[in-house]
């Protein structure tokens, strides 16, 4: 098969040695912190997926791309990726990825209105399905692989996102063999390693980012691999878990006159606080934090980085990704 014609913003990005790939999303109505952390960071990555389109079990896209986001990432040269994804707002529902899979002509269907719906002058697809069963993990590769014809003949990228695991028996919906043959680049989600709905814990510790990337260069091109970046930390109590942006920290700190404390074992940041009679427990990802596992790129000979995402980091955390990787 011939080499892909491609798009000036996908050439863009396969001739760059080193990705740096922020994830834009809204947490709610009109919240334009993406676009503001571009708007004053732009020169510090390459590419941007925008968290744009939930699959719905007809496999039409429910969703809306951000005008101003696409129009000034052409015009500060950064190369857009457009994200799908199975979030329904509350979970990653699996009902979409059960209907898309099971049927060749919903798969036809899809690729069609995926392709009615990329504007002119994106790099590609970011495809962001979580939760993957594993009586899907066939289907799932086999539709990877159409998708990847269909893309690359009209010039795009295919790119995704898999979770980190650390053997075959987790996460077994991923075959990542078969995903690192197929995709251009595999973003590893090292991050939520302990989530808002489990207990109180590291973001994503030292030991268990290392082990999920030992992981994963066994099956996958380590050049094809963007680890995944946190940029915010979770405040547990026994009410919700709430999330909290690493450019929120230091006030909550001040607020509450928490001391700030640090895992050896995690090589990562929290602290306690109380509020009444609640306690809260953070742990989150620090500048420093986020420095040293800036050095997994070198040391694994790793693609690059993606960060999820853009609007939660500090002008310090871009200071580090200077120092580390530019």
């Amino acid at each position: 098969m011939a080499s892909p014609v491609w798009v000036a913003a996908a050439q863009r990005l396969i001739e760059k040695r080193l990705w740096v790939l922020g994830y834009t999303a809204e947490d709610y109505p009109e919240d334009q912190r993406s676009l503001e952390s571009m708007r004053h960071y732009h020169t510090h990555f390459d590419a941007i997926a925008h968290f744009a389109y939930f699959l719905r079990e007809d496999t039409s896209l429910q969703g809306e791309l951000d005008p101003t986001l696409i129009r000034e990432s052409f015009n500060y040269g950064v190369s857009p990726l457009v994200l799908i994804h199975n979030f329904n707002g509350q979970i990653f529902d699996p009902q979409p990825l059960r209907s898309l899979l099971s049927s060749l002509e919903l798969q036809e269907r899809f690729m069609q209105n995926l392709l009615n719906l990329l504007p002119n002058g994106v790099a590609g697809v970011h495809i962001d399905f979580e939760g993957m069963e594993a009586s899907y993990r066939l289907a799932y590769t086999s539709f990877l692989e159409s998708l990847r014809i269909t893309l690359h003949t009209r010039g795009f990228l295919l790119t995704i996102a898999v979770p980190a695991k650390r053997s075959e028996w987790e996460a077994p919906g991923y075959d990542f063999a078969a995903i690192g043959r197929t995709c251009d680049a595999i973003t590893l989600m090292t991050y939520d390693e302990h989530y808002s709905g489990g207990e109180a814990g590291a973001i994503a510790s030292l030991p268990w980012m290392t082990q999920a990337l030992d992981y994963a260069i066994q099956y996958i091109p380590h050049q094809k691999i963007l680890v995944g970046i946190p940029v915010y930390g979770f405040d547990w109590s026994n009410g919700s878990t709430i999330m909290i942006p690493m450019n929120d920290i230091s006030t909550l700190i001040k607020q509450t006159g928490a001391r700030i404390l640090w895992s050896d074992p995690a090589v990562e940041p929290y602290f306690y606080y109380w509020q009444g009679r609640t306690r809260h427990t953070v742990w989150y990802e620090s500048e420093l934090s986020s420095k040293i596992r800036l050095g997994f790129v070198k040391s694994y000979r790793l693609r690059g980085i993606a960060i999820w995402r853009l609007g939660y980091e500090t002008n310090r955390f871009w200071q580090a990704i200077d120092s580390k990787l530019k």
